[in-house]
C-alpha cells in the first residue's frame, strides 16, 4: 500500500479564524477575481452540472453561491463568524444555509449533499487530509467533488484524491492552485 504524504505544517485554528474576522471586510476585493477564476474552471471540468443539495466547506464570503445555479440548496461552512455574515447578504433570496462549523469535524449526516466544494482551505487546516475525508463521508454516492490544493505535488493530490474517494479526478491549475474535480465512487 502507498505510504500518504505526512500534512502539511500544522496551522492554528483560533489564528486563521482571527485572520478571516479580520480580513472579511477586504476578501472580496482582495480575491474576488481570482476565486471566480478557479469557479469558472472547476465547473468547467464538471460540464456546469451542479445540482441537488450543495456543500461549500470554507465557504468564506459566499462568492461561490451564484455560480451555483443548479443548486436546490446551498450549505455553507466555515469558521470565521465575519465571513459567514457577509456570505448571509450573498445568500439572501436563495436556499443557502450558513453553519459555522470546523471543515475537519462537519456537523452534518452520511450521505446528504450531491456535490461538495473546498477552495482555498486545505492550506489552512492542521490535517486537511480529515477535511478530505469528511468530504468523502458527508457526500452520497456518484456525488460531485471539488477541491483545491496549493502548489502541490502529485503525491499529496493522489492522496487527496483516494481520500476524498474520487472516482474519476479531473485536474486543472489556476495560478498557485491545484483543482482536482472529480465523482465519488
Amino acid at each position: 500500500m502507498a505510504q500518504i504524504v505526512p500534512p502539511y505544517p500544522k496551522p492554528d485554528k483560533r489564528e486563521v479564524e482571527a485572520y478571516y474576522d479580520a480580513t472579511a471586510n477586504s476578501y472580496d476585493s482582495l480575491y474576488a477575481d481570482e476565486q471566480k477564476a478557479k469557479y469558472v474552471e472547476a465547473l468547467r471540468l464538471l460540464s456546469g452540472k451542479v445540482e441537488g443539495a450543495v456543500l461549500d466547506a470554507g465557504c468564506g464570503t459566499g462568492l461561490l453561491f451564484q455560480h451555483l445555479t443548479g443548486a436546490k440548496t446551498i450549505v455553507g461552512a466555515d469558521l470565521s463568524r465575519r465571513m459567514l455574515e457577509i456570505a448571509k447578504r450573498k445568500g439572501r433570496n436563495r436556499n443557502v444555509h450558513l453553519v459555522r462549523c470546523d471543515v475537519e469535524n462537519l456537523p452534518f449526516r452520511d450521505s446528504v449533499f450531491q456535490a461538495c466544494f473546498l477552495f482555498t482551505v486545505a492550506q489552512n487546516l492542521p490535517n486537511p487530509f480529515k477535511a478530505f475525508k469528511e468530504l468523502s463521508r458527508v457526500s452520497g454516492r456518484q456525488a460531485t467533488l471539488v477541491l483545491t490544493l496549493m502548489d502541490e505535488d502529485e503525491n499529496r493530490v493522489r492522496d487527496a484524491i483516494k481520500l476524498a474517494g474520487l472516482k474519476l479526478a479531473l485536474k486543472s491549475k489556476v495560478r498557485r492552485e491545484s483543482i482536482i474535480a472529480g465523482f465519488k465512487a
